[in-house]
C-alpha cells in the first residue's frame, strides 16, 4: 500500500514537472540546465551542479555609451532586471535619456511614482555623474560602461545620426576635407546638443571646453580607470562578456545576447589610412581615453588568464547556441533582422530581441505595480 501511495506521488509529480517547463536546455560545457516558464516568458535555473563561490551582484551602475554595441548590453541589464524584479532607473515619460547634455542627477526620477523603491540597476543614457549615480543606487554598486575605437565610432554616429545634414550637407569624407579649415567653425557643435566630437568622454561626463587641456584629460581618464570595475571593448565583445560574467558573478544563461541596433557591412564608410589617421588626430582626446583603458583591458584579460579566456568563451558560445536554437524551434539563421524578427514572435524568447523603448515600457509598469502593491501595504499597516 505505501509503495502504491509512493509511486502515484512520484507520477504525481514528474506530470506536473513536464507541465510546469515547456523544454530545457543542457549546456555540457557549463553542466548547467535551463527552461523556460510554461508561458515562455522567461529563462530561468531549475538545477545547479557547481557549488557557487560568490553571490550574484544585483546593484549595478552601467553607462549605456554611444554607439558602442551598447543596445546589446543594455538588453542584458534589463532582461536581468525584469526577471529578477529589479527596479531600473528610469524616467516617467517614454525616453529612453537621463540627462545630456546636462549630467545625471536624482532630480531627474523624482518625480517618478516608484522612485521609493530605490534602485537597483542604471542602464540608460546619461552624461555620467558618478557621485550622482551611485547616491541613487545606494549600496555598493558594481560599474560598467564599454568604448570603441574613436574612428568607427565616429563612423557610426556619422551615419546613424545622419550628421550629413547637421554638417552642411556634408558627406563624411566632405567632412574630412573641411577638418583643418579654421572657417569650418561647426566641425565642434553637437548635434541636439548630444553627439559629436570625443563622444565617449561627452558620455563620461569630461567637460567639452577641456578637451584641449591634457593635464586635465589625463587626471579624467585616471579616475574613470577607479572608479569602474570594468570597462568593456567593442571589439573584444565576448572576452568583455566573459569579464562580465565572473565580475557580476551571474550565469551565461544572463548574458546570452543578439547584436541589436547594428548595421549591415554594406553601410559602413571605408576611410582610408589617411583619412582615419585625420579623423583620429581630431578625436585626440577619445583616443587617449581608448588607448589607455584598452590597455586596462588587455592586462585584465592576461591576468584572467589566455587558456581559460577560450575555454570559458566556448562555454559562452554553446549556451548562446542552445538558446538561440531552442528559441528558433531548430532554425538556423544568422544574427540578422530576419533572426530578431522570429525571436520577437516567440513568447518566451522575446525579451532577447525586444526594442528598447517597449522593453523600457514593460519595466515601468512592473515597476509601476510593485510601487501600488508597497503602498497598499503601507497604508494596511497603518
Amino acid at each position: 500500500m505505501k509503495r502504491n501511495t509512493f509511486l502515484m506521488l512520484l507520477i504525481t509529480w514528474v506530470v506536473g514537472f513536464v507541465t510546469v517547463f515547456q523544454w530545457r536546455i543542457q549546456d555540457r560545457a557549463g553542466n548547467e540546465e535551463f527552461s523556460l516558464t510554461d508561458d515562455g516568458r522567461i529563462l530561468v535555473p531549475i538545477a545547479a551542479f557547481t557549488e557557487k563561490t560568490c553571490e550574484p551582484k544585483q546593484k549595478i551602475g552601467f553607462l549605456k555609451m554611444h554607439k558602442c554595441a551598447s543596445t546589446t548590453l543594455q538588453n542584458i541589464f534589463l532582461r536581468y532586471a525584469h526577471i529578477n524584479d529589479l527596479n531600473v532607473i528610469l524616467p516617467l515619460r517614454r525616453w529612453n535619456y537621463l540627462g545630456s547634455p546636462e549630467l545625471f542627477s536624482l532630480k531627474l526620477v523624482n518625480d517618478t511614482p516608484w522612485h521609493h523603491l530605490g534602485y537597483d540597476i542604471m542602464a540608460l543614457h546619461t552624461r555620467w555623474d558618478h557621485s550622482a549615480v551611485k547616491q541613487a543606487l545606494g549600496g555598493d554598486p558594481i560599474f560598467v560602461t564599454i568604448i570603441r575605437e574613436p574612428v568607427e565610432l565616429f563612423e557610426s554616429l556619422y551615419s546613424y545620426y545622419n550628421l550629413y545634414s547637421f554638417f552642411e550637407k556634408r558627406n563624411l569624407y566632405e567632412f574630412l576635407d573641411k577638418l583643418e579649415d579654421e572657417k569650418f567653425k561647426r566641425k565642434n557643435d553637437r548635434f541636439v546638443d548630444k553627439i559629436g566630437r570625443n563622444q565617449m568622454l561627452f558620455d563620461l561626463g569630461f567637460p567639452v571646453k577641456d578637451f584641449g587641456k591634457e593635464n586635465k584629460l589625463k587626471d579624467f581618464v585616471d579616475g574613470v580607470e577607479k572608479k569602474f570595475d570594468l570597462v568593456m571593448i567593442k571589439e573584444k565583445m565576448e572576452e568583455s562578456i566573459v569579464l562580465l560574467k565572473h565580475l557580476l558573478c551571474w550565469e551565461y544563461k544572463d548574458l546570452v545576447y543578439l547584436k541589436l541596433n547594428s548595421r549591415a557591412q554594406n553601410e559602413k564608410k571605408k576611410l582610408s589610412v589617411n583619412q582615419a589617421d585625420k579623423l583620429r588626430k581630431w578625436l585626440k582626446a577619445d583616443n587617449y581615453l581608448y588607448m589607455k583603458l584598452r590597455a586596462v583591458f588587455d592586462r585584465k584579460v592576461e591576468q584572467f588568464g589566455y587558456k581559460k579566456m577560450e575555454e570559458e568563451k566556448k562555454k559562452l558560445s554553446s549556451v548562446t547556441k542552445q538558446i538561440m536554437e531552442g528559441c528558433l524551434s531548430g532554425k538556423k539563421k544568422p544574427a540578422d533582422e530576419n533572426l530578431i524578427q522570429e525571436m520577437r514572435k516567440s513568447a518566451g524568447c522575446r525579451l532577447f530581441a525586444l526594442d528598447e523603448y517597449s522593453f523600457l515600457d514593460e519595466i515601468k509598469i512592473a515597476q509601476w505595480k510593485r510601487a501600488d502593491k508597497k503602498e497598499l501595504q503601507s497604508v494596511g499597516s497603518r
